[in-house]
C-alpha cells in the first residue's frame, strides 16, 4: 500500500485498486486494475514506489510498472520490464536508486550459523533497463534484515547492528558510520526519525546533520505491551511499523509467532507510541501507549496512517481502517466457490457502524452485484458496542471467469456517506467450475 499524492494504491495479488483520499482522511474506490501482465506469484515479496512508478520483486524477478496515469478516467497499469535473477523481500528507493535486500530472518540457515546476505543497489533511471551498479554483501555485519533512505543516505539494519552509507556515487558506496543497535526492521520519516526494532523493542533515533544524515540520537526506547498472558504462542512486533509525522506517533502491531516457522501467524493488535508523552511506567497501559484490537483473524500489513486514520491490508479482509471510533466495520462470511449452488447462491454477512447503516451493496470486481437485504437475526456471536446488522445478498455467478476476483461490500450510513468495510479475494475456476449441482432425492 502506497500514497501518491492525493491517491493511495493497494495491490492485492494481482489486482491493483486505487483510491482517492477525500478530505476527511477516507478512502474512496475510483478504479481497479487487474494487471495481467504481472508475473509475481510470492505473497511476501518486495514492494516499492516513487515518483508514480512501480517495483515488485519475486521469483520471477524484479518488475517495473508505470502508474503514472493510473487514475479515474486514465490507463491501465503498464509493464514497462522485467528483470530475471532479482529476488527480494525488503525494497527502499531514493530517486533513481533502488535498495534491495532478501532479508536473513527468512533465509533457511542453521541456528547459530550467521546468514551471510547482501544489499545490492539498482539504477532504475531506465526502467526500461534496470541495472546493478553495486552490492553490499553482509561480511563482517552479520545477517542483514531490512534496508531504508533517509535524507538520501542508506541505513541497513541487521544482526551485527545498524549501519549508513552514502550512495551518492552509487557505484562505489560509502560507509558513514555506525550505531550497535541490532534491528529486524525499520520505519522512518525519510528526514528526522528512524526507528530500529525487533521481535520485543522499537528504538527511535533523531536524525541530524547541516546537509545529509551525519549523526542520530537515541529519543526512546518502546517496548512491547505486556499482552502476553492473554496467548499460548509468543508474541512479537510486527515486523512492519510506521511513523505519523502529523500526530508524533509510532504505529506498530503485535502478532502471535508461529512456533514452527517464527513468523507471524496473526495480527491482533495495535500498539501506538505517542513521542510527546512523558515516558512514565508503573502502569498498565503505559501513559504513553494506546493498545487497541483488531478485526479478523489474520496478518495485517504496510500501516499508512492517512489523517486521523490508520490503514492496513488484511490478507484475507482486504483494506481496513481504525484509528476514528465508530467507523462502519464487517465482514463477507465467505466459504468457498465450492459451497455455491449452480444456478444461484446467496452470500451473506454483517455490518455495524456508530451511525445507523442504511443499505449494503455488493461488488465483484468493479461491477455491481446489487443491494443486499437485512435481517432480523440478532448477532450475539460479533463483539461490538454497537447494534450489528445482518445482510444477504442472492447472487449467480456460475459464468465469472476464471482467475482471481475481489468482492467489496461498501455500507451507506443514513446521513449518506459511504464507506467499504470488507472485501474478500477470491479464485474462481471458471463456467462449469464456479458452483456445485444440487443432487436430486426420490422418497419412497
Amino acid at each position: 500500500m502506497f500514497r501518491y499524492g492525493n491517491q493511495v494504491f493497494v495491490l492485492r495479488g494481482q489486482t491493483l485498486t486505487t483510491y482517492n483520499v477525500t478530505d476527511l482522511g477516507d478512502l474512496q474506490v475510483i478504479r481497479e486494475d487487474f494487471i495481467g501482465s504481472l508475473a509475481a506469484r510470492e505473497s511476501n515479496g518486495g514492494v516499492v514506489f516513487s515518483s508514480g512508478f512501480l517495483g515488485v520483486s519475486s521469483e520471477a524477478g524484479f518488475e517495473l510498472f508505470d502508474l503514472r496515469d493510473v487514475r479515474a478516467g486514465g490507463s491501465p497499469p503498464a509493464l514497462m520490464s522485467r528483470t530475471p535473477n532479482m529476488h527480494y523481500r525488503r525494497l527502499a528507493v531514493n530517486g533513481s536508486i533502488v535498495a534491495a535486500l532478501f532479508p536473513a530472518t527468512d533465509l533457511p540457515c542453521a541456528p547459530g550459523a550467521g546468514c551471510q546476505n547482501s544489499v545490492d543497489l539498482i539504477d532504475v533511471s531506465n526502467p526500461d533497463v534496470p541495472v546493478r551498479v553495486a552490492s553490499l554483501g553482509s561480511g563482517s555485519f552479520g545477517g542483514l534484515n531490512d534496508v531504508a533512505f533517509v535524507r538520501g543516505a542508506l541505513v541497513i539494519t541487521g544482526t551485527g547492528g545498524t549501519f549508513v552509507f552514502d550512495i551518492s556515487t552509487p557505484t562505489t558506496p560509502a560507509s558513514l558510520f555506525s550505531v550497535a543497535t541490532p534491528g529486524t526492521f525499520l520505519a522512518t520519516d525519510g528526514s528526522n526519525l528512524l526507528a530500529v526494532g525487533n521481535d520485543t523493542s522499537i528504538l527511535t533515533y533523531s536524525v541530524s546533520g547541516v546537509s545529509g544524515f551525519s549523526s542520530m540520537t537515541p529519543i526512546a526506547l518502546h517496548t512491547l505491551a505486556t499482552l502476553q498472558m492473554e496467548h499460548s504462542n509468543p508474541i512479537m512486533f510486527h515486523p512492519q511499523a510506521a511513523i505519523d509525522v502529523q500526530n508524533a506517533h509510532l504505529i506498530a502491531m503485535v502478532d502471535e509467532r508461529d512456533p514452527q516457522t517464527l513468523l507471524p501467524a496473526r495480527t491482533f493488535a495495535f500498539d501506538v507510541f505517542d513521542y510527546t508523552a512523558s515516558m512514565f511506567e508503573g502502569r498498565d497501559p503505559r501513559m504513553y501507549e494506546q493498545v487497541s484490537y483488531t478485526q479478523g483473524d489474520e496478518v495485517k500489513y504496510n500501516p499508512l496512517p492517512v489523517g486521523p486514520f490508520v490503514y492496513v491490508v488484511g490478507e484475507l479482509t482486504g483494506l481496513q481502517s481504525y484509528g476514528a471510533c465508530g467507523q462502519m466495520a464487517g465482514r463477507i462470511e465467505w466459504d468457498s466457490t465450492a459451497a455455491l449452488p449452480c444456478g444461484g447462491a446467496e452470500i451473506h454477512g454483517w455490518v455495524t457502524g456508530t451511525t445507523k447503516i442504511a443499505s449494503v451493496e455488493l461488488f465483484l470486481d468493479g461491477g455491481s452485484l446489487g443491494p443486499a437485504s437485512f435481517n432480523n437475526v440478532p448477532r450475539t456471536d460479533i463483539a461490538a458496542t454497537t447494534p450489528v446488522q445482518g445482510w444477504r445478498i442472492s447472487v449467480n455467478l456460475d459464468t465469472t471467469g476464471s482467475g482471481e476476483h475481489l468482492i467489496r461490500a461498501v455500507g451507506t450510513d443514513i446521513n449518506g456517506n459511504r464507506s467499504q468495510f470488507a472485501s474478500q479475494r477470491v479464485i474462481f475456476g471458471g463456467p462449469g467450475k464456479n458452483c456445485f449441482t444440487r443432487r436430486r432425492t426420490s422418497s419412497r
